[in-house]
Order: C-alpha cells, then structure tokens, then sequence
C-alpha cells in the first residue's frame, strides 16, 4: 500500500475509487483531479494455465480482492467519504465471464492467453475466395461492421464464448449475459448489468460503424451462431451505470449516492492517464501485456499488420489497437522459471527485490546482448503479424553467454517488436512518430528506456509514476463523464519523469540485431507451426 501524505490535505479537490484489475493482479486506488495517488493497495490474481491452451481467472476472486483493497484504500486515504465523487473500473480484456441472472459468475473466466477457441474462430471465419484465412465476404462484412476479424488464435472474447459454447454447452445454456472483467466489476458495484460499445469491442459482434452506438449486430452474431439476449444491453461509452448498491456502500463505507461510471480497458485507461490524448500521441506501455496506442479521429482496420482504430471513451474518437501480446509476463516468466522455480535445484524462492536485481544484471551487459537475442511470443504474435503458433526463446546462446546477456535480451527483444511495431503504426496514423511516451512497469526502468529510445532512435518520454497510469486514466475518466474535468486539463497534470535520447553509438549494433530478429521470426514460422499446430 502507498500513501501521498499532502495532497488529501487539499481543499476543493475531487477524489476517484479507481480499481484496476489486471492481469497479474488487482488494485484499488485513491486518485484526486490532479491525477496524483493517494494512496493504493493490491491482491494477487491467479491465473490458472490448463492443457491444450487454457487460461482462467477466477471472478470470485477479483470481487472479493476489488472489496477488500477498495475499503483499504479509502481508510488509509483520509478522504472524507463524501468526497469520493465516482467509482470506475479499469481492466484487462478480451476474457470472457458468463453470469447469471444475479450477475454471478458460472465458471472461471476464460482469460486473454486462452487459445482454447482458435478451432472455433477459425471455422466461422473460413469461405471461398479465402484470404489470410478468412472467407472473403465474411471478411469484409466483419471489417465493415466492427473494424475487427475474429482472431484465427482464438484470443478474443468470441473464441472464448464459442469454446463455452462447443465444450460447455451446459453453461452456455445458463448463461445471461457474457460481460468482460470491467462490466463484471462495475455489475457487481450497482447490480445493474450492462455494458458499452468500447468494452464489447473483443466479442466481435457490435456495430461500432458510429462512435457511441449501442447495438449489436445481428449479422455477425448469425455468422457467429451467438444469441443476442446473451449479451448486455449497451449504455453510452462515457456513461454512468448507477449508485453504488446499498449493500457495496455499506461495506465500503461511502455514500450509497456515489455514482458508478462505464467502466473501461486496461489500455484505453493508460493512454489517457499517460497524458496522450490528442490525436496521434503515442505511447508504449509494458506491464503484464505489450502494447503501442494512440487516439485517432477515424475508423481504420489494416489487417495485414493486425492493426485496427477501435472506439475510445473520449467522444467521437478511436485508438489505435497495436495489442502485441506478452509483455512484463516475459519478465516474470525468466525470473519464476529461470532463475527462481520451485523445484529440486532449490534456488530459492523469488525475493522482494527481484525486479530490481533483474534491472540491475542488464544494466551490466553491453547493447546487443553479446548476440543473444530473445524471443517475447510466449503465447503466439499478433501485433504487427499474427502468428499463433510462434513461441519464445533465446537465440545465439554460447559458452560465454551470462545471466546478464540474458536478462538484457529480454528488455531488448520487447523493444525489438516495438520497432517492428512503430512502422506499421507510422502508416496506420499517417505520419511519423518522432516520439513516445513510456509508462507500465516496465517505464520504471531507466535502462529499458535507454534502450527503446536506442532501438527506436527517437526520444522516450518517462512518465513519472508509471504503474499508476491506468488507475490515474480510469478517474481522469469519470470526471470527465461527470462534467468534473475537461480533457484539456489532463496533459498538465501528468508529468514526464525524464526524456532518453537516443546513442548514436549504439545504433549500429541494434540495427544489426534488429535485422536478424526479424529473420528469426521469418525463417522459424513453419518450426513454430510444426511444433504447436494442434
């Protein structure tokens, strides 16, 4: 938990419940209208990895952290109950909770790295003329519609509902209404169920033609085999849903008139609480997941780069989806697997300080990683080229490679599909990025954002406090949903820690692995697929 010990002492401020439930885990957070923290709490979110791609969280287990972290926050805060002016709910997406009539869950939720659904997805998506796997005319219908396909890695939230619905039929039966994790949080906040345009994005069945629209359509859902009841009705992107249920506010110890807003994804909630909202202002953010994105004023799909402008909260804008898959989950992966499992070799269990020991071993290998290069597709590629079958490793390794080269590696391959990302976003956007802003986790790192600013060759802007991005988005959102914040206001209350300029000198050297990064990808695709084609 972390407390701000001055700015709660401010008059005339309003003051946000914002809880984030991501992937590695949960937050709550006190934010106020100047987009400082208050004060934060977290809880441990498990996901459960199962046979033949499997991913599940469990939703009981996200509302009982939200409830827990949530009354730890507003005691710890100081703030007045009455001044806590909305509650909002950021999150991961693209997971699927199938809940009864009550709002409760009927199983775990079928997760974003679930694969489980690719079959699936890939049979709706099948027709003559066939490209990049897709029947044409579906294809065309899906683009013209949502500005999305179905993913052919079943990652979506569609694939997620079409494996319930083949391999659970049972639950599929009893199921009310599919909800992603933010529209099951704020449900069980009001106990009202509904959902919006901007959050139903990943099942791929709205009609998102128009920004604000609150239909779903009934040709997709057809072509899916989906029924329209299963899904919740749609308010406004940037409304609010209700009161807190009286039940929510007596356990919070808040007002039972405090207003709930439309909750939002993980990504949208960064972008704006990174400060990027004006057009084409990008950042790059690395917690859990890996992923560039920027506010357009269109709708645009590329679907050779798997690219596409999905609807923001902000009104009569779109974002840039540049999702690239793993992220900080590749941090975590070489440390829990590599460097301390629990297993015979007894290394010992992992140590608080273990990201700062992982920051410190790369700072000490060279640029390049002595030749190592390593590969972030743990779960498969999307963005900039889907590949659901590719996977991760080290390359290049030898008799002289260390820990170091390896823990660098790893910094160095994210930023690596960052740069193979920014060329596809530059076209996307129509014009050049000459800078990004970085935030996550991972822009707690001096050193990764030397080396982004290295790989890329353009400036990196760190944002000061990057963990908080998404709880500081999610209540810069709800102000502006309660006319207490305009969006002019929000660049100045966001700071930038500290700009990274690129080496020259190390240019060379990146350019050089870059190239053969790409080459791996390339040359290694029929490998992956002979390996994990199920």
């Amino acid at each position: 938990m972390g407390r701000d010990t001055n700015e709660h002492t401010q008059r005339n401020r309003y003051y946000v419940l914002a809880i984030d439930l991501g992937s590695g885990g949960l937050k709550a957070a006190i934010v106020a209208d100047t987009g400082r923290v208050i004060t934060s709490a977290g809880a441990p979110v498990t996901t459960h990895l199962l046979s033949g791609g499997g991913a599940e969280q469990d939703p009981h287990e996200w509302w009982q952290g939200a409830r827990r972290t949530a009354r730890e926050v507003i005691a710890e805060s100081g703030i007045a109950p009455y001044d806590i002016a909305a509650v909002a709910c950021d999150s991961q997406w693209s997971v699927a909770v199938p809940v009864d009539a009550h709002g409760e869950p009927l199983m775990r939720a079928i997760h974003w790295m679930d694969t489980r659904g690719g079959p699936y997805n890939r049979a709706i998506a099948n027709g003559f003329p066939r490209i990049q796997g897709y029947g044409l005319f579906k294809l065309l219908k899906w683009l013209r519609l949502t500005g999305l396909v179905p993913t052919l890695s079943g990652v979506d939230s569609l694939g997620h509902v079409l494996f319930i619905k083949h391999a659970h039929p049972e639950i599929y039966a009893r199921t009310h209404k599919f909800l992603e994790p933010m529209d099951f949080l704020t449900s069980r906040l009001t106990g009202r169920i509904t959902a919006t345009q901007k959050t139903m994005v990943p099942f791929v069945v709205t009609d998102n033609r128009q920004w604000g629209a609150t239909s779903y359509s009934d040709a997709l859902l057809q072509v899916a085999g989906l029924d329209k009841e299963k899904f919740p009705a749609l308010i406004p992107n940037d409304g609010v849903v209700g009161p807190l249920a009286p039940s929510v506010a007596e356990d919070l110890g808040v007002p039972a008139s405090t207003p709930v807003v439309a909750g939002v994804s993980d990504s949208n909630a960064s972008l704006i609480g990174s400060g990027a909202v004006h057009d084409f202002e990008s950042i790059i953010y690395i917690g859990t997941s890996l992923y560039m994105t920027c506010h357009v004023p269109f709708k645009k799909t590329d679907l050779a780069h798997f690219m596409t402008a999905l609807p923001s909260p902000l009104q009569n804008r779109y974002y840039l989806l540049g999702e690239q898959g793993a992220g900080g989950k590749c941090v975590e992966f070489y440390l829990k697997h590599l460097i301390y499992p629990d297993d015979d070799f007894a290394t010992g269990p992992k140590p608080d300080d273990a990201y700062h020991r992982f920051n410190t071993m790369a700072c000490a290998a060279p640029a390049g990683s002595a030749g190592v290069i390593f590969l972030p597709w743990l779960n498969g590629a999307i963005v900039p080229s889907e590949a659901p079958h590719a996977r991760g490793g080290f390359m290049n390794l030898s008799l002289k490679t260390t820990r170091q080269h390896m823990a660098r590696a790893v910094m160095e391959g994210l930023a690596y599909n960052n740069r193979w990302t920014r060329r596809p976003a530059e076209k996307f956007i129509g014009r050049p990025i000459d800078h990004f802003r970085f935030s996550g986790g991972g822009a707690l790192s001096d050193v990764w954002s030397q080396i982004h600013a290295d790989v890329l060759n353009v400036p990196i802007h760190q944002v000061e406090d990057p963990v908080n991005t998404t709880v500081r988005g999610t209540a810069f959102l709800a102000l502006l949903s309660l006319g207490r914040l305009a969006i002019e206001d929000i660049p100045e209350r966001v700071t930038i820690r500290r700009v990274f300029q690129p080496d020259p000198q190390n240019g060379p050297v990146y350019d050089k692995m870059y190239r053969q990064y790409r080459m791996l990808f390339k040359k290694n695709k029929k490998i992956f697929a002979a390996l994990n084609e199920k």
